[in-house]
């Protein structure tokens, strides 16, 4: 029986399961000996499929976590200035200022870091030069961020 969707057969997934214990990936559930090609607990549709052993994460995660920094450094300092706001209930010369730089940093950190998660896998499966130099873009744009704020903040 070969599903639609996938090209191995229920009867390599039924061979690989015998006598061996794996999880449902859907609910956890013990698949040894499974008789089909659906969970008998969850009643998800099962595929046998190989998969890479180190599946070309560093580079994503580098980059995300370039996004990251900045997009989080912009929202520390704009919860700062909205505790500062809430205790002192002082009014801030240049708040209008540094509410608009961090707003913007935020936005466009965050707007890049969602574009960058949505592109996840075909940032993995670039060659490795470039896989890096979009990394390096990343955190290039997180230090534009910290160098567009100290210069405009003072």
């Amino acid at each position: 029986m070969i599903d639609n969707q996938h090209d191995a057969p229920a009867e390599f997934l039924t061979a690989f399961l015998s006598g061996r214990d794996a999880a449902c990936p859907g609910c956890g559930y013990n698949l040894r000996d499974l008789q089909g090609a659906r969970c008998p607990e969850c009643g998800d549709l099962l595929v046998l499929q190989v998969g890479l052993v180190e599946p070309k994460q560093a580079a994503p995660i580098a980059g995300l976590i370039g996004l990251a920094a900045g997009a989080g450094l912009n929202g520390l300092l704009l919860l700062y200035i909205a505790i500062q706001a809430a205790i002192t209930r002082a009014n801030f010369y240049g708040v209008e200022r540094f509410l608009v730089l961090n707003s913007v940093g935020f936005i466009v950190q965050g707007a890049a870091m969602a574009f960058w998660l949505r592109k996840w896998r075909s940032i993995r499966r670039l060659p490795g030069r470039p896989r890096w130099i979009i990394v390096a873009v990343c955190w290039a744009l997180t230090l534009a961020n910290v160098v567009v704020f100290a210069l405009k903040i003072r």
